[in-house]
């Protein structure tokens, strides 16, 4: 290796990051007075469309000025008409002609349209209208076959829908004989307490005279401006032969698209005139409906920009190159003893926990991070050594809850089908399901005969969970099945139970549960509960009914408690869903509980199924419900039916 390589390697990896890195890094800096260019540039394309937006909507607010001063003086005919002072066609030639006078500068003409035989009774056609000659005023009654104002936009518009409107431009052939808009007003009079349409009043304003200062706006070196109206027709044009002859949506529908629906923009576009690609800013003539546009060829817009931009990236360029030369240096010189190091890791990851490592190193920072490296490997192997203890324990404890398990499930009664020697078995169908929130819960049921024709069923719930739960569900259930027999009723067993378990409060533990004796004859059932959700009634024309009873404590809280039950008739058919909070108290990802709405609901659906088909659908929608989810609560559920045929 040459003496200033092994110069270069001596010292702190910092130290060559600085040497090697150092003189790439001033060229790095033109990398960043590129951005700035970048940056600049993008600042003066802004800077033109704030210019241009302002500059349309500046002129187009001069114009909706100037047409919102003229919308005023029809409404202002409207009201004197409507107030009576205008009686005469005297009258009205005179109020018209002065208007014109004082708004000499404004309006081309103005004119009061009546319905037939409404201002004089015996003239239908009666449309007095003064407008400009040369710099004399002019006054006619417009009439057929000259016109006919009742054939016209700016009169059956504002009549149909009783609102002013500005008209699509036209030609007012045999009004005023020039190019125009109108601004037309409903007018209304009373009559007998009945407000009904009466005329129109109108002012005209020559379009060349409204747009006549559009030619004189500097747009870019070659950059214009253009007016089109409502429906897209050329107002004002660089092309005079397209104005009033052709329209936007026609020769460019694209670019009609994009500025007629909008009130102010900025878009880049083909130019109609030239079709050259440029930035073209708009603004919305409130009044008239107008569409003002700008155009700026792209080419001037960006040209400073861009020269500004080449030189800026000539001198990124450089700088780009000679850190590329410099990286790959680097890469040569420093990372030649981290690559020898990777091959280690990946010995050791295959394994090979004993693979030795290379610690003559010149590079301090590679030499501290193989020593780093070789304690952890030691540490590795006596990590690896515990795992294999702790799983060989968790093995152990593993096989200890699944005995536990195996002992709990066989502590519960067996399948229904598997009784059949049971007494009214057939009268019966029953079924039950449990599903621990752990390898062991405190959920438990138990179904048995009494007697030839009582059957008892229980349903309860430990507080808390796991070994101690589950011993707490044995000991409930033995005592359940020791106090029960023939001669003795669901009160007279709960209380020997409850009075057995709080002797046992040094436990802290207390269990819910419901206990009822069903007479399979005559299918009276007797229901005690203790804390525990009350049962759901299911008749099969899909009715839902909780058999209420008396809540009584938990068992295992309050000694000598009295006890009492509840007596409901079932009737063939009819089935009783018995369940724990398990169900109802279930969570999903967004913490909303399954509830008694959702069980009530599941139940009315399946209604007509069996129960086996019943429970499974129940412990379905509860797994549905929470997902992925894992289940904090024990989760059973017994429902039980009446046979349809009758009793024995």
């Amino acid at each position: 290796m040459p003496n200033a390589d092994r110069k270069l390697l001596q010292g702190s990896l910092s130290t060559r990051l600085v040497l090697t890195i150092g003189v790439p890094a001033a060229i790095f800096l033109a990398g960043v007075i590129a951005w700035v260019g970048l940056r600049d540039y993008r600042h003066a394309l802004e800077q033109t469309r704030r210019q241009a937006v302002d500059l349309a909507t500046l002129e187009a607010s001069r114009l909706n000025g100037v047409l919102g001063q003229a919308a005023r003086i029809p409404e202002m005919h409207a009201a004197v008409l409507e107030s009576g002072a205008l009686k005469t066609l005297s009258d009205i030639q005179g109020h018209l002609t002065n208007t014109l006078n004082r708004h000499s500068g404004l309006l081309y003409g103005t004119c009061l349209a009546f319905e037939p035989n409404e201002f004089f009774p015996d003239q239908t056609h009666f449309a007095p209208y003064a407008y400009w000659k040369g710099s004399a005023t002019q006054f006619v009654v417009l009439q057929p076959p000259d016109y006919d104002h009742f054939k016209w936009d700016w009169y059956n518009i504002p009549k149909s829908t009783g609102k002013a409107q500005w008209t699509e431009p036209y030609y007012d052939e045999g009004g005023g004989n020039v190019l125009m808009t109108t601004r037309s007003v409903p007018m209304f009079r009373t009559e007998a307490n009945e407000r009904r349409f009466w005329g129109v009043a109108t002012i005209d304003i020559a379009l060349d005279s409204l747009i006549s200062s559009l030619a004189a706006i500097k747009v870019a070196d070659t950059g214009y401006a253009f007016l089109i109206s409502p429906n897209g027709r050329y107002l004002s044009f660089p092309d005079r032969n397209q104005v009033f002859h052709a329209n936007l949506q026609d020769k460019n529908p694209h670019l009609a698209k994009e500025i007629m629906p909008k009130d102010t923009g900025f878009i880049r576009h083909a130019d109609p005139l030239r079709q050259q690609d440029s930035w073209i800013a708009f603004s919305t003539v409130q009044n008239g409906g107008f569409t003002l546009a700008l155009v700026y060829p792209r080419d001037e817009v960006i040209k400073p920009a861009l020269r500004s931009l080449l030189e800026l990236a000539a001198i990124a360029l450089l700088g780009i190159v000679g850190l590329f030369l410099a990286l790959i240096f680097i890469s040569h010189t420093v990372t030649r003893p981290i690559r020898n190091l990777a091959e280690a890791a990946g010995k050791i990851a295959d394994g090979d926990l004993d693979y030795p490592l290379d610690k003559r190193v010149a590079i301090r920072e590679v030499r501290d991070l193989a020593l780093a490296f070789g304690k952890m490997t030691r540490d590795l192997r006596t990590r690896m050594a515990q795992l294999q203890e702790t799983s060989a324990s968790k093995a152990r404890i593993t096989g200890e809850l699944n005995a536990a398990r195996r002992i709990q499930t066989s502590m519960l009664p067996g399948k229904w089908s598997t009784h059949t020697a049971w007494p009214h078995h057939a009268d019966i169908a029953l079924d039950a399901v449990m599903q621990p929130a752990r390898e062991i819960g405190g959920d438990f049921y138990d179904h048995r005969f009494l007697d030839e024709r009582r059957l008892s069923i229980l349903i309860g719930d430990v507080s808390g969970k796991g070994v101690p739960a589950a011993l707490f569900m044995a000991m409930t259930q033995t005592l359940f099945k020791g106090y029960a027999g023939p001669q003795t009723t669901p009160v007279d067993i709960m209380r020997h139970v409850n009075d057995a378990l709080c002797n046992e409060t040094h436990t802290g533990m207390f269990v819910t549960l419901v206990y009822a004796v069903l007479d399979v004859q005559s299918g009276e059932l007797e229901l005690c509960n203790a804390g525990h959700a009350s049962p759901l009634l299911v008749k099969p024309e899909g009715e839902i009914l909780p058999l209420l009873s008396e809540r009584h404590p938990a068992l295992g809280l309050m000694r000598k408690h009295l006890f009492t039950s509840s007596r409901f008739q079932m009737k063939p058919g009819e089935k009783v869903i018995f369940y724990t909070d398990g169900v109802t108290e279930a969570f999903n990802s967004d913490q909303e509980l399954f509830g008694q709405q959702r069980l009530e609901s599941l139940l009315l659906q399946k209604a007509q199924d069996p129960v086996e088909d019943l429970t499974q659908s129940i412990m379905e929608a509860v797994r549905m419900h929470t997902g992925d989810e894992e289940t904090s609560d024990d989760i059973t559920v017994l429902a039980i039916k009446m046979s349809t045929r009758p009793p024995r």
